[in-house]
C-alpha cells in the first residue's frame, strides 16, 4: 500500500493534532514562566502560595498564569479543604509528550531548587512539630480513620506472596511497633526509622524483647545505604511526607536490586478533619498516581488490596519490585 495512503487512514489522521490545537498549546506555553512552572511540576504538587513562594511570584499574576495552563490542558487541580494543589496533566498526544520532555530537560536554577528546598523544609517541619506535640493522642485520631489490626495482616500477605524471608528489612514510622514484631519474625534484621522521638519511644514498648530490631532517630529522606534493604514497609506514612513522589525514589535507592516495596495509603478523601487530627499533609491518593511515581522511581508494580473502612475511608495496599 503508497504510503500516501497509509498516513490518510482515519486512526493516523486523528492522531494528529489540529493547527488551532498546535496553536493553543503553543500560546499556552509560550511564555517562560508558565515554562517554569510545567518545569518545577515535573512531579511534585504544589499549591498556590507555595509556587508563589518557588517562583518568587505574586498570587494575581500567578494565578493567571496556571489558569491559561490548565485551559490548555497542561495541569490538572485538586482541591484539599481549603487549598487547591496543581499538578501537571498526564501527556495524552505526542505534541504534549515532546513539548514536556523538552521542558524536563532543562535544569532548574540554583535558586529555584533553594525555593523548592525551602518548601519542602517547611512541609517537614509542620510534621515533626505535630508529632511532637501531639503524639499521645495520635494513636486515638488514627483509630477514627483505621487502626494498623485491620491493615497489618494485608501488608503481611503482600510481604509472604513475595517470598522474601531473610535480610534486612526496613519500616518507616513504626508507630506502635506491632508491624515490627512481626517482621522480626520474618526477617535477619529489622529497623524502624522515624523523625519524632516521641513516636519512636511508643515503638520501643512494642519490641523491647526483640533483639534484632533496632530504631533510628532520623529523617528517612537522609539514609544514605544505597542497595541496603530487601524490604522498606511505609503504613500510613506518605501522606505525611513533604514529597510524595521523593519517597519513591528514596524507596528505591535503598532497595537492593530484588528489593520489595510496600505501601499502605489512604486513598484519596475530602476528610479535611484529618490534617489537624493526624497531622496529615495529604488527603490520600489515587492509585494511579503512586503507579505513576513508583514507575518512574524504577519500581514495578506487583499486588494490591483495597480495604473498605469506617467513615468512609478506604485503604489500598500495593506491593513494588525493583526492577
Amino acid at each position: 500500500m503508497p504510503a500516501a495512503t497509509t498516513l490518510t487512514r482515519p486512526e493516523a489522521a486523528a492522531s494528529a493534532p489540529t493547527l488551532e490545537e498546535v496553536a493553543a498549546l503553543a500560546k499556552a506555553a509560550g511564555d517562560p514562566l508558565r515554562c517554569t512552572v510545567l518545569r518545577v511540576l515535573r512531579e511534585e504538587s504544589y499549591g498556590v502560595l507555595e509556587l508563589c513562594q518557588i517562583l518568587d511570584n505574586g498570587q494575581p499574576a500567578l494565578s493567571h498564569h496556571l489558569k491559561i495552563l490548565h485551559g490548555a490542558g497542561l495541569l490538572a487541580r485538586r482541591r484539599e479543604g481549603n487549598s487547591v494543589f496543581y499538578r501537571r496533566a498526564s501527556a495524552t498526544g505526542g505534541l504534549e509528550r515532546a513539548l514536556l520532555e523538552r521542558i524536563d530537560s532543562a535544569p532548574l536554577p540554583a535558586a529555584l531548587q533553594c525555593r523548592i528546598d525551602q518548601v519542602h523544609d517547611e512541609r517537614r517541619r509542620r510534621s515533626e512539630d505535630f508529632f511532637r506535640e501531639h503524639a499521645a493522642e495520635f494513636q486515638i485520631n488514627q483509630a477514627r480513620i483505621s487502626e494498623t489490626a485491620v491493615y497489618r495482616p494485608g501488608i503481611l500477605e503482600l510481604i509472604d506472596a513475595s517470598g522474601l524471608r531473610t535480610g534486612r528489612a526496613l519500616e518507616i514510622g513504626p508507630g506502635e511497633g506491632g508491624l515490627l514484631a512481626a517482621l522480626a519474625q520474618r526477617f535477619d534484621r529489622v529497623e524502624g526509622i522515624d523523625s519524632s522521638p516521641n513516636m519512636l519511644e511508643r515503638a520501643a514498648a512494642t519490641v523491647a524483647e526483640q533483639p534484632n530490631v533496632r530504631l533510628i532517630h532520623s529523617d528517612f529522606m537522609a539514609l544514605a545505604q544505597a542497595g541496603a534493604y530487601r524490604l522498606v514497609v511505609a503504613a500510613m506514612v506518605v501522606h505525611h511526607l513533604a514529597s510524595p513522589p521523593g519517597f519513591f525514589r528514596q524507596a528505591a535507592h535503598l532497595l537492593d536490586p530484588s528489593g520489595l516495596l510496600v505501601v499502605a495509603e489512604l486513598c484519596s478523601h475530602d476528610h479535611e478533619w484529618a490534617r489537624n487530627a493526624c497531622g496529615d499533609q495529604w488527603l490520600g491518593f489515587e492509585p494511579q498516581e503512586l503507579a505513576l511515581w513508583a514507575e518512574n522511581a524504577g519500581l514495578l508494580p506487583l499486588d494490591s488490596q483495597f480495604l473498605a473502612q469506617k467513615n468512609g475511608f478506604q485503604i489500598q495496599i500495593h506491593s513494588y519490585r525493583k526492577q
